[in-house]
């Protein structure tokens, strides 16, 4: 391997890598993290350049100590970018005082091996396995549907932390010179290099993921939404045609909500479905598909479940909501549902049919009084009337 070549190389790719950057900062309605990994990228580059010209150039100030310094604050950067597109509580939270403690502490670190070039190449490289470690720390918390890109970060970032390690052992060492050196040092270029060319792709896993929970989630409730709701019922309604399995649907609706919306206002309306919400995926199984359709009605799809269960279920669900009052500045707001059920019947050709008739059923429940359970019998079909109640 020619390193002179690969270093030429490296200037050019995360040159243009930090350009990149600078260009997608800028179209992504400018998220700090593009920032940070496009001022990495350039930084890094301006330090290997800085470090190669030692052999030209005997200028120590330049060379060692503003190329080491370069070098050493583009993983920062990079770890910063990471923190600020992941967004979450972290291990090793960054404060301002931690921040201010450890910037002090490389600061000092720095000075005092300065005046020798090994001890302050050693003491650059360990502080730098120390950004890749915590780097690699913060990627773990990262949580992707697809994971092949944070794994493969997370790998780089540890070979990264272990790389530095061995090229602080080799600095302290009997000198830089040798194949070894060589090849540690190469690694180091080619695993930077490799992480700058990662970050795009992980930003564009994430973005797809979450343009596809928005997709199907309810912003308000955290549920699925209407269209979730049906393709998911949708295929395991085929399921139970197919193998012959017992298959429910329930209809819940908030009573009374258009009061408390009058009353208390929208936001503590909409507190009251987020309640509702919450305990009824707590009283639910993982199996269970729960979804808000809109407004203050929700569904859910019990698979393997006749209506006799699907009744008891749906008692559990009223009860439960009538003992957890929503307080508000020391007042409950009381929050009861109605419920409407069916069980699946030869002539129900999908859950949209099934969903007609437990709307129903759930109008039944709600001109008879509220916080009730009715479930359709095929020999009665009740139909709406005009003005009934919400």
């Amino acid at each position: 391997m020619h390193l002179p070549t690969l270093i030429v190389i490296t200037l050019i790719l995360n040159a243009l890598l930090g350009l990149l950057m600078v260009v997608i900062y800028d179209l992504s309605k400018r998220k700090p993290c593009f920032l940070y990994w496009a001022l990495s990228c350039l930084v890094f580059s301006l330090g290997v350049a800085l470090a190669s010209a030692r052999v030209t150039i005997e200028l120590p100030i330049l060379t060692y100590g503003l190329a080491n310094l370069m070098l050493l604050a583009a993983p920062i950067l990079a770890i910063l970018g990471i923190r600020d597109f992941i967004g979450a509580d972290l291990p090793l939270r960054v404060t301002k005082t931690r921040l201010l403690t450890a910037f002090l502490l490389t600061v000092a670190a720095l000075v005092a091996s300065y005046p020798n070039k090994a001890l302050f190449s050693a003491v650059t490289a360990l502080l730098m396995a120390g950004c890749f470690a915590v780097g690699a720390l913060w990627i773990r918390q990262l949580s992707l549907r697809n994971p092949a890109p944070r794994l493969l970060l997370l790998t780089l970032y540890a070979a990264h932390a272990v790389v530095m390690l061995v090229l602080a052992g080799l600095s302290l060492g009997s000198g830089n010179q040798g194949w070894v050196y060589e090849m540690v040092l190469a690694s180091h270029i080619l695993l930077t290099t490799g992480t700058a060319m990662l970050f795009p792709l992980l930003v564009y896993v994430a973005t797809e993921q979450r343009l596809k929970r928005l997709a199907n989630q309810d912003e308000l409730t955290q549920l699925y939404n209407r269209r979730a709701f049906f393709n998911l019922s949708d295929g395991l309604f085929d399921e139970s045609v197919r193998v012959g399995s017992t298959f429910s649907v329930l209809m819940v609706d908030l009573d009374y909500f258009k009061q408390v919306n009058d009353q208390w206002g929208h936001a503590v309306g909409d507190q009251c479905l987020q309640l509702a919400a919450r305990t009824l995926q707590a009283e639910l199984r993982e199996r269970d598909i729960l979804a808000r359709l809109g407004g203050e009605e929700f569904a859910v799809t019990l698979p393997g479940i006749d209506a006799r269960e699907a009744e008891d279920i749906a008692q559990r669900l009223c009860r439960c909501l009538a003992h957890k009052p929503l307080m508000i500045d020391g007042q409950a707001i009381q929050i009861t549902v109605s419920v409407g059920g069916v069980q699946r019947q030869k002539h129900h050709t999908n859950v949209q049919d099934m969903l007609l008739q437990a709307d129903h059923a759930l109008y039944s429940a709600k001109s008879k009084g509220r916080n009730k359970v009715i479930f359709h019998h095929p020999a009665q079909t009740p139909a709406p009337e005009q003005g009934a109640p919400a």
